[in-house]
């Protein structure tokens, strides 16, 4: 558990630079004396630049959507954890259900994804869940075994604490869908559980992702097992992300 909560909003591809600025102007303004919540944004790449600059010096981190398993070479399109670190960048998600299902990214790009990220100094939040017709047929804890596997595979003592996990059914991504609350807690230990397993310097740090909004959050974070959420819709509507910060801000950590 960690000892504040964790908000990270995933702006998808949405905000560019134009819009991007303003927003994180208002967030610095109105997001940066939290006692209990750290918030971190990932805008799209076109975006980092304006955001990281404008919210530099303060606690809200930002982050990138993606980074390439290499520092340089003829990747087309991919971006370089060096270039991140320049820009002010402090983590990136790795392996969203939208880059597995999409863009066809399997478990072992992800995890070399995840390793070359840890190298330059980023904290990797690798996302990971279940399709819908996976968990018709009790597929959940074989699925979310055999993507977190490669990835604790590439992490070390030194490491670990630079990674967060966060699970994400892929049946409740922008669907409207949350998982029920049983549903959630199940899988949060069995991800701590076989987190636990590799003995690893410090604790899991697991969040929720699945159409997380300011009317269902509340009870999701006093699940003890969810140490924050990952937010993608209600990240880009001011209102509701100052909404969720005010939530966490008022949820005792732990609860």
């Amino acid at each position: 558990m960690r000892p504040r909560h964790l908000l990270i909003g995933n702006w998808k591809m949405n905000l560019g630079p134009k819009e991007a600025r303003p927003f994180a102007r208002e967030l610095k303004a109105k997001a940066c004396a939290t006692s209990r919540t750290d918030v971190w944004v990932t805008p799209p790449t076109a975006s980092l630049e304006a955001v990281a600059s404008e919210l530099s010096g303060t606690p809200i981190a930002v982050g990138a959507q993606n980074v390439h398993w290499a520092n340089a070479g003829a990747f087309t399109g991919e971006t370089s954890p060096l270039f991140l670190a320049d820009l002010g960048v402090k983590f990136s998600l790795v392996g969203h259900s939208e880059r597995r299902t999409l863009f066809g990214e399997t478990s072992e790009q992800v995890a070399q994804r995840t390793k070359n990220a840890l190298s330059a100094g980023l904290t990797a939040v690798v996302c990971i869940g279940e399709t819908e017709a996976e968990r018709t047929s009790q597929q959940t804890e074989a699925v979310l075994l055999e993507q977190l596997t490669p990835v604790l595979d590439v992490v070390d003592a030194n490491s670990a604490v630079r990674v967060i996990v966060a699970y994400e059914p892929v049946w409740a991504i922008g669907t409207g869908k949350v998982a029920s609350l049983q549903e959630i807690q199940d899988a949060h230990r069995f991800i701590i559980s076989t987190w636990n397993s590799r003995k690893l310097s410090r604790p899991a740090v697991v969040l929720y992702g699945g159409s997380v909004n300011p009317g269902n959050f509340s009870e999701i974070l006093r699940l003890p097992e969810v140490d924050g959420a990952l937010v993608g819709g209600a990240s880009i509507k001011i209102d509701q992300w100052l909404s969720l910060i005010s939530i966490a801000e008022e949820t005792p950590v732990g609860q």
